[in-house]
């Protein structure tokens, strides 16, 4: 009989979930709005879907925070703030008419890397990184096909690192980074309001206007510095970039110049790709993690 999985990518305004054959066909998907001022409320929401079906073999959850998988435990569960400290598999189960289903939870970030290793571009490989740029820099670290998590589950923060000391201080990468740090220097630069800029926006001018180019390839400089230190630390065989942005084929090449303006990028230069996956790559790092389980 098809094995089926349920799988939660669980985000500050919306929870997405998906019903996955074993062979990772969507059966059914949807979302629906993030209730967390209640946290009972919550996970009914979440069992609500899980009880509507009768012949599950594991649910796999994609949550942010510093996540627990072994206990299901959320130390903090990122900007659902109101969730931190509690067991969220446990308390799912609580709600759950099969109390034995097995349940699964695992970091967002490193569910965008377990997505890339279970049908995405880094099935080659069994050690790897994923960097992601948005709102924030994200990511996550695999090592002989094991996320890690270091201590206290708070391995891959790659937004924390500081790169430029003596220029800004205690920035971060998320600061400076991040797609939304490019936006904000692009707005600062224009002198337009942030909110009318987008990283679509900029990445198109990036071949005809001067001043963007520039922009840009300041920019790419942090992103090569993180990406060069990382390879420095843990010597992974690939580096995949995530996130809108790296949607665009401008992107890789653009990054690549900035690493090779490092002097010692030639030492440990290891192949550098974007993700397969974008928008559903929380759902299928969850339903890798439920397979691996069942």
């Amino acid at each position: 009989m098809m094995k089926k999985y349920l799988c939660y990518d669980v985000g500050g305004t919306f929870v997405k979930y998906a019903i996955y054959a074993e062979d990772a066909t969507v059966i059914t998907k949807g979302k629906f709005k993030t209730r967390v001022v209640d946290a009972n409320q919550f996970f009914s929401d979440l069992a609500k879907i899980a009880n509507e079906q009768s012949d599950l073999d594991a649910i796999g959850i994609s949550f942010p925070g510093f996540i627990n998988p072994n206990t299901g435990e959320a130390t903090r569960a990122g900007a659902l703030y109101q969730l931190d400290g509690l067991n969220l598999v446990d308390e799912l189960k609580t709600h759950l008419n099969n109390v034995a289903l097995l349940v699964v939870i695992e970091n967002d970030a490193n569910c965008a890397a377990l997505a890339e290793k279970l049908n995405g571009n880094a099935q080659d490989v069994h050690d790897f990184a994923v960097v992601t740029l948005g709102t924030g820099v994200g990511g996550g670290i695999v090592i002989n096909d094991h996320v890690l998590h270091g201590y206290q589950y708070r391995a891959g923060e790659f937004g924390m690192m500081l790169t430029d000391y003596s220029e800004h201080g205690e920035a971060t990468l998320h600061d400076l980074a991040s797609t939304s740090a490019l936006v904000k220097l692009y707005a600062q630069t224009k002198r337009l309001p942030v909110e009318s800029v987008s990283g679509e926006q900029i990445m198109a001018e990036v071949d005809t206007d001067s001043q963007t180019r520039t922009l840009v390839d300041q920019w790419a400089n942090y992103v090569a510095i993180a990406i060069f230190n990382l390879s420095v630390t843990n010597a992974p065989e690939r580096i995949l970039i995530g996130g809108g942005i790296s949607q665009n084929d401008k992107l890789l090449p653009i990054i690549n110049a900035a690493l090779n303006r490092i002097r010692f990028w030639s030492d440990f230069k290891c192949d550098l790709k974007t993700c397969a996956h974008h928008n559903d790559s929380g759902l299928l790092g969850a339903l890798y993690l439920a397979q691996q389980i069942h």
